[in-house]
């Protein structure tokens, strides 16, 4: 195919451009343009998925998946997403936004038109308001998460299933005088977290990025001038308030001495497989909605509250950002403040790296312990307003030169953080499960020790699977083989083990040879004991004891391998792979272990979580984890940028693009280079589409 035309194509056409992993390019005198090619390319690789996140924005999905989603049908119905968005749509929206989303639509609509066959039986009649609701699902999931954590953690917080990657280093700190960022995300593979990649410019827009599939909204990425990143924590940004209840009317609640009544509302759940709908009752309160029936026993209940539930502009703030030539024009257009509580990292070709820890988080009264339910009987305890941006936790380029935030406190985001707790409310630090961790261990390692980082070593950051305790589970090993492990070294299949398991480098590539086995050892430790996991993590000598019960679990688990497998020197990737309808390819990353930051904790930086296949006792398969990963070195120039997902382009099982990136790149620690601009594009083009806009 011949590259695209420099000269102007008609009026009433754009052309889609697919390189040879299917990712579209699109070249338009217009941004409206663009959004329509993109919305018919979207439909193109991903219709089946538009129609299932619309119908998750809209709490209608249970219609399609039937019971098992219900209680997030319920939650979005509970905070109006879809009303919010119609009437925000109807009433206020800007007119750029407008133009995007309904040309968006409108490429959708015609890619259906083209091919109705390929409409799948759970499509719903399309709306451009559906693009911000689509939107508004993936915002919520944070605050209405905090809230339910807040109801049932009423002791101790939960430990969240969402994480990410995300580091930056200034011009100062690299080789060719740019700067560096990453956006890492590690989300459950599934729904509204499978991103859809797609380069588009128009003649406002230029965006390559991974966007939100059913919606023009980009996830993460950059444009010619500047990109963003994002990692799960963030201020706390919702609240749940105790009610206290009439003992002779429990359709009633105090507030400041009088009773109240609660209003009610109906909502009908569709649920497949069920003939007749789930007919669900939603209480609201002063407050917000009440997250679960009242308590008539105890004669108390508990509302949700949330200042995302009138925030409304979510696609005016990613425009604005959209369109930023700078870091100041980002943080301008995110003190909008629509993104969920998130560690948010950026760049710019002018060499600015910059952090702010966003979310719309409301300015609480202070007498109050608002990690759990705060009394609801007294109006002493609402919100005086929503913190501008300037409160939040943030740093400009840091006098280190480098930052990470992999899921952890501000205090560890670099060596001497000045990001402390002491100068910052409880709620807006908000720290608790996530205080370090492995992977953020292992950047500020790196990212410290590297003053020149070349492009070939953050592609290698990027792709990282070291373990950080190989060395003392190595030490550990050794001392307890030298002290008590005479009788075990006469089994040459322990000798063995011990031999493999010394000489390991501590990576978990596709073909790490014997790391199966660390695995189930390592476990096995974990489970039943008798081991002193910290002293081995602290580099500290164990006791006889212990390092009798560190052999004796390894003797264990070699057996075990040799009865299930029947070797024990298998690789990585003979274990441990990722699947998607029925096509694989060997992993690498992992995690695994107890808690998030403790001693007991694999988790590489490159990372992909397993479960264990019920039908193949021993094998494992990828679940959740890094997969729309960006790597952006910015110059005065431009910005060149390095991507892979988990999988491939395509949603359809029949593409060569379905699990491509997934077999050829990600399982070999790869990205591909992106092409931005039509230059860059030549030559790698596999396919050109035309479409004439109606």
């Amino acid at each position: 195919v011949d590259p695209p035309p420099e000269e102007e194509p008609p009026a009433d056409t754009v052309s889609i451009y697919r390189d040879g992993w299917g990712v579209p390019h699109i070249f338009a005198e217009t941004d409206e343009k663009a959004m329509f090619a993109l919305g018919y390319a979207q439909a193109e690789d991903r219709l089946p998925d538009i129609f299932e996140n619309i119908r998750v924005a809209v709490g209608r999905h249970a219609e399609m998946v039937g019971p098992d989603v219900i209680e997030r049908d319920v939650a979005l119905r509970m905070v109006r997403n879809a009303e919010m968005s119609e009437t925000h749509w109807n009433e206020a929206v800007s007119d750029e936004v407008r133009a995007l989303a309904e040309h968006f639509i409108m490429g959708i609509e015609a890619y259906m038109e083209e091919y109705p066959d390929r409409i799948p039986e759970h499509a719903l009649d399309l709306e451009p308001w559906h693009t911000l609701a689509v939107g508004r699902a993936m915002i919520l999931r944070w605050p209405i998460g905090t809230m339910q954590s807040k109801l049932g953690r009423r002791e101790e917080p939960e430990n969240p299933e969402m994480a990410s990657n995300q580091w930056a280093v200034a011009p100062e700190r690299t080789a060719d005088g740019g700067a560096i960022l990453l956006t890492d995300p590690h989300l459950t593979w599934e729904n509204l977290a499978v991103f859809h990649e797609a380069r588009i410019r128009g003649d406002n827009l230029a965006l390559n990025a991974h966007f939100v599939v059913g919606s023009m909204l980009v996830g993460l990425g950059h444009n010619d001038y500047v990109g963003w990143s994002t990692t799960t924590g963030g201020p706390s940004t919702s609240d749940v308030y105790e009610l206290k209840l009439n003992p002779d009317n429990p359709m009633e609640y105090e507030l400041d001495g009088e009773w109240r009544t609660l209003e009610e509302r109906t909502v009908e759940i569709g649920v497949a497989g069920q003939d007749e709908p789930l007919v669900h009752t939603i209480y609201e309160s002063y407050w917000g909605p009440l997250l679960e029936e009242p308590d008539t026993e105890n004669n108390v209940a508990y509302a949700g509250a949330t200042p995302y539930m009138d925030a409304t502009e979510l696609l005016e703030q990613a425009y604005a950002m959209g369109v930023a030539t700078n870091a100041d024009e980002l943080y301008e257009a995110m003190a909008m403040n629509q993104f969920m509580e998130q560690n948010i990292m950026f760049a710019d070709r002018d060499g600015n790296i910059g952090y702010v820890r966003v979310g719309r988080t409301p300015i609480r009264p202070e007498g109050y312990d608002w990690r759990r339910p705060v009394p609801g009987h007294t109006t002493d305890t609402e919100w005086e307003g929503v913190h501008p941006i300037e409160d939040l936790v943030q740093i400009m380029n840091p006098e280190q030169g480098y930052m990470q935030n992999c899921n952890i406190s501000p205090e560890n985001m670099m060596v001497d953080s000045p990001l402390l707790p002491e100068d910052y409310p409880e709620y807006i630090y908000n720290v608790s499960w996530d205080t370090d961790n492995p992977r953020s261990r292992r950047a500020v390692e790196v990212l410290h020790a590297n003053d020149n980082m070349t492009r070939e070593e953050a592609l290698a950051l990027t792709t990282d699977v070291y373990c950080l305790l190989t060395e003392p589970w190595q030490d550990a090993l050794r001392e307890a083989v030298d002290a008590v492990g005479e009788n075990h070294m006469e089994d040459p299949a322990f000798a063995e083990a011990v031999e493999m398991l010394l000489e390991w480098d501590g990576e978990f590539t596709r073909v790490s040879r014997g790391t199966p086995l660390w695995k189930h050892w390592r476990l096995k430790c974990e489970a039943e004991g008798g081991v002193d996991l910290e002293a081995i993590a602290n580099e500290e000598t164990l006791e006889d004891a212990e390092q009798t019960a560190l052999l004796d679990r390894l003797a264990e688990s070699v057996t075990e391998f040799q009865e299930l497998h029947g070797a024990i020197d298998l690789e990585w990737g003979d274990t441990h792979i990722i699947e998607r309808d029925g096509q694989s390819y060997p992993a690498c990353g992992a995690q695994f272990g107890s808690g998030l930051d403790g001693a007991n904790r694999t988790n590489t930086l490159l990372d992909v979580d397993y479960r264990e296949d019920p039908e193949a006792p021993g094998r494992y398969v990828g679940y959740r984890g890094s997969f729309a990963i960006s790597l952006m070195f910015f110059h005065e120039d431009g910005v060149e940028s390095y991507t892979v997902v988990t999988w491939g382009q395509s949603s359809d099982p029949d593409s060569p693009h379905f699990i491509d990136q997934g077999r050829e790149l990600f399982s070999n620690q790869r990205l591909k280079q992106t092409a931005f601009t039509r230059e860059a594009l030549q030559g790698r083009i596999e396919s050109e589409k035309v479409l004439t806009l109606p």
